[in-house]
């Protein structure tokens, strides 16, 4: 079933409308009575009477009709604002919860953060202890053998290195030939 969406103000608008109708129906069914009750006045047309019962039972008619009608469309109003409620509290509890499960993601991203960073001190600490073991051992291998501080020079000086020949002039072709490393054929 389809419940009609009314606002507030119209709401307020129908019942205000039918307060009305009500008094200007309690006005002419008193206007009624005092008029049967009254002797001085001229006595009601027969036909008048019965038509102005006929028109207070259908503004009767009418105005429970309106009132049923108003009362279902306020139960749909409250309706709606229960079930606006309920969607709220869902969303604010998922909201909480995806705050919590983030500061739960940020705390596991801390930890791994940490880990990571101790892992490099450690291979970084590694590494330094083994490049330290490597020069220590080096070290004490260097001053456990000694080594001429100048090796080989003696036999270089003494011995002059022949002074480089000139080549003969080459051709064009020969240095192109060289160049490209084959050598060159006519066109």
């Amino acid at each position: 079933m389809t419940q009609p969406q009314t606002s507030e103000p119209a709401l307020e608008e129908r019942e205000l409308e039918l307060a009305m109708r009500e008094a200007e129906l309690n006005r002419r069914e008193a206007a009624l009575r005092r008029a049967e009750v009254d002797d001085d006045g001229p006595p009601l047309i027969p036909g008048r009477r019965d038509e102005l019962e006929i028109e207070l039972t259908e503004r009767i008619a009418m105005l429970e009709r309106r009132e049923k009608e108003l009362l279902r469309t306020v139960e749909a109003v409250e309706a709606q604002r229960q079930r606006l409620e309920d969607v709220r509290a869902d969303y604010e509890a998922r909201r909480d919860a995806l705050a919590s499960r983030a500061k739960e993601v940020e705390a596991e991203r801390d930890r791994l953060r940490e880990q990571q960073a101790r892992l490099v001190s450690a291979s970084i600490e590694l590494e330094t202890s083994q490049t330290e073991a490597r020069v220590a051992a080096a070290v004490a291998a260097a001053r456990a053998k000694p080594v001429d501080p100048i090796p080989a020079t003696k036999d270089l000086l003494l011995e002059q290195p022949a002074p480089p020949v000139p080549d003969a002039p080459i051709s064009i072709d020969e240095w192109w030939a060289k160049q490209l490393g084959k050598p060159l054929e006519a066109a």
